[in-house]
């Protein structure tokens, strides 16, 4: 009640004298607006946002004692320039204003959130002084993550906001201060080539720590990225960024893959009869999750599967997510119940794309027997 009460008295007067005000909460964030549906659809948003910034960040520093004010504000009621602005009040209060209209875009407002959540983790991690050196990349890499995961179909955008031509160094790049400039898409590309190339998650994690609390991290990313063949020359960074770049922005070979080809590849990543765990099936590999090679195994298919879903036939997208789902609960740890249901998950989504398909193809037959015939 008095974290309720706190926030309250951080609301602009012009929304306290509304009677309809509406808010709704989470741990991290206190979403307030005059129209409950709004507030609700902002709040699932925002837990969206923590979750995806738990996979990099250290759950017990996002444990904040005083939560992120998200003020939904009409033209009416702005008094800032842009999209939406982030404050730091006394105490360690962080306010997130947004303009609330329809030009406000998915993509604009979980960076907006993510911004916010990195200045109020800083806050809480690294005291009053944190947001001085708190980098911008972060928020980039967190906000573009958990926009993808909503619209992953918007990932072939990905050139556009990067804009190559005006695309910063790597040094330039973690040095950006948030007070600097709005996040944009480069941050989530520096995640992405990290991804990409192979670096492990738990590195990530604490480069993406050491980043937060102020220091350089140009040196160990470099050791990180450099090839694994001991012949092989080392990369400067930035030759290792431009090759990334490169790589990720290459338009794909297909735009998207045929049902048949979608089917067979992701069974085949459902199977593990080619392999040395033969006899496990996907049921019996949760007990065997202690296993060091069956885990790597699983990271393997799952990065697979994360860098292909964007090709997967649309007939099977949800089949393809779902089986992501599930192997990302098997390596997170989860419980066994959560592993079950995403597993039921996946086994109805894959017959369901099965029935689509023969029924596509059997619409198709009818329609070629059709033409046939006149």
């Amino acid at each position: 009640m008095l974290g309720g009460l706190m926030a309250l008295a951080l609301i602009p007067p012009s929304l306290q004298a509304r009677d309809n005000l509406q808010s709704a909460g989470n741990s991290q964030f206190e979403i307030v607006g005059l129209h409950a549906r709004s507030v609700s659809y902002v709040e699932d948003l925002s837990q969206h946002i923590a979750q995806v910034a738990g996979r990099y960040l250290d759950s017990e520093g996002l444990q904040f004692p005083q939560r992120i004010l998200v003020s939904l504000k009409a033209a009416d009621y702005v008094d800032f320039e842009g999209d939406y602005s982030v404050k730091v009040a006394n105490r360690g209060f962080v306010n997130l204003d947004l303009r609330w209209e329809e030009s406000l875009t998915l993509r604009k407002t979980c960076l907006a959130l993510a911004e916010a959540l990195m200045v109020r983790y800083s806050i809480f991690n690294y005291g009053e002084e944190g947001p001085g050196f708190l980098p911008e990349w972060p928020a980039s890499a967190i906000g573009m993550k958990a926009y993808l995961s909503l619209r992953p179909a918007q990932s072939r955008r990905l050139g556009n906001w990067l804009k190559p031509a005006a695309t910063p160094s790597v040094e330039s790049l973690l040095r950006r201060n948030w007070k600097d400039r709005a996040p944009d898409a480069n941050g989530f590309a520096l995640l992405l080539a990290m991804e990409q190339g192979g670096v492990e998650r738990a590195r990530i994690r604490n480069l993406m720590k050491q980043s937060l609390a102020g220091i350089d991290i140009s040196g160990s990313l470099a050791s990180l990225v450099q090839p694994t063949d001991p012949a092989a020359e080392n990369l400067s960074l930035d030759d290792w960024w431009r090759a990334s770049l490169t790589r990720m922005l290459r338009p794909p070979r297909e735009l998207m893959e045929s049902m048949e080809s979608s089917r067979l590849w992701i069974g085949a990543l459902a199977d593990f009869s080619n392999t040395e765990f033969k006899d496990q099936n996907l049921i019996e590999m949760w007990d065997e999750r202690e296993n060091g090679e069956l885990r790597k195994l699983i990271e393997a298919r799952y990065e697979i599967l994360r860098l292909r879903i964007l090709q997967v036939n649309p007939a099977y997208f949800n089949a393809a997510r779902s089986l992501g789902a599930l192997f990302e609960t098997y390596l997170s740890g989860g419980r066994r119940h959560k592993y079950m249901h995403r597993l039921t998950a996946f086994l109805g989504d894959f017959e369901d794309s099965k029935v689509l398909e023969e029924v596509v193809a059997g619409a198709l037959d009818e329609a070629g027997a059709k033409a046939s015939d006149e």
